[in-house]
């Protein structure tokens, strides 16, 4: 029987002040929970693209994944030694009295027209040839000459967020706000829109990584958007019989303005029959740095009182 392997990509764990706070009505995933309630449980990473790569086969190296690098050498770029790869995710930041947050929407796109046209503003408008602004697919780039020390974070698992949580560090951490900022800046005269609707009023710089990904890749069959682990699977020589690698995320039910507890029709509800009816071997499902272990056998565990998904995943 198959083996499927999926990644809720962009499920954060609240703090403490947000789970206390009347106000705040916290959704509940009945079917998600019943499911992790009785499920094994096991650490992952942090970055849910290493989990994927993992179970690929593939070993991911330390510091920033090769996102960016790896993108622009699957459409076409050669990469040199002496420059850093950027993805450049078209983001909306919201300013409050105190804070600057993420737009629920997460990470934007851009339709190939606008991206196009961005690109080529950008080479004019701008003029550094340190500095180039890439469309790739449908993910923009952006090529820094010289190298930078940093650690970033994909903007896509920071919907909603405080941008402080995804500032990046390391020692070249401020040349990197300082671009960004530059870029937020340059934006402000005539930010393009969305597909999703809000304007893009910055441009998030992640993905930095030069060191190649190593090791013998065994893909399971992707079901994926993302298009790192696309252009990472293109070519592999090996397959994994009978498994699937799937990933899912929520900002795709805000952006089609359903509402977060979909998530159960969605997805979780058609996982529990799969494993109820025999379909699936089995099942690994990563959420917030945590893999889950799911069995047919597992849903006799009716004594396993299920919490909310903010506890099982504290």
């Amino acid at each position: 029987m198959p083996e499927l392997f999926a990644a809720l990509t962009d499920l954060f764990v609240p703090d403490a002040d947000t789970v206390a706070d009347a106000s705040v009505d916290l959704p509940r995933l009945p079917t998600l929970e019943r499911l992790l309630s009785r499920a094994e449980r096991h650490p992952a990473p942090a970055d849910w693209r290493r989990w994927a790569l993992a179970v690929a086969g593939l070993t991911p190296p330390p510091g920033d994944l090769p996102v960016g690098r790896t993108l622009a050498a699957r459409h076409g770029a050669v990469p040199d030694a002496d420059s850093t790869w950027f993805v450049a995710t078209p983001v909306h930041c919201v300013a409050g009295l105190t804070r600057v947050r993420f737009d629920t929407h997460g990470a934007l796109s851009l339709d190939e027209r606008e991206a196009g046209a961005l690109v080529q503003r950008f080479a004019v408008e701008w003029g550094d040839p340190a500095l180039a602004l890439v469309a790739a697919g449908e993910s923009l780039l952006l090529r820094a000459a010289g190298r930078y020390d940093v650690a970033t974070v994909d903007p896509a698992a920071c919907a909603g967020r405080e941008l402080e949580a995804a500032l990046p560090t390391g020692s070249d951490a401020g040349r990197l706000e300082r671009l960004t900022t530059e870029l937020q800046m340059w934006l402000h005269r005539a930010p393009p829109t969305s597909r999703e609707g809000p304007p893009v009023n910055g441009l998030w710089l992640w993905g930095s990584g030069s060191t190649p990904l190593t090791g013998a890749a065994r893909w399971p069959a992707l079901a994926s958007h993302d298009p790192f682990l696309a252009a990472a699977a293109a070519g592999a020589a090996g397959s994994a019989a009978d498994a699937r690698l799937e990933t899912w995320q929520l900002a795709e039910l805000v952006r089609a303005g359903r509402g977060f507890e979909a998530a159960d029709g969605l997805w979780f509800e058609p996982l529990a029959r799969a494993l109820r009816g025999g379909e699936l071997d089995s099942a690994r499902l990563y959420v917030a740095g945590h893999e889950f272990v799911l069995r047919p056998r597992q849903r006799w565990r009716r004594w396993i009182r299920a919490r909310p998904w903010w506890q099982l995943l504290a």
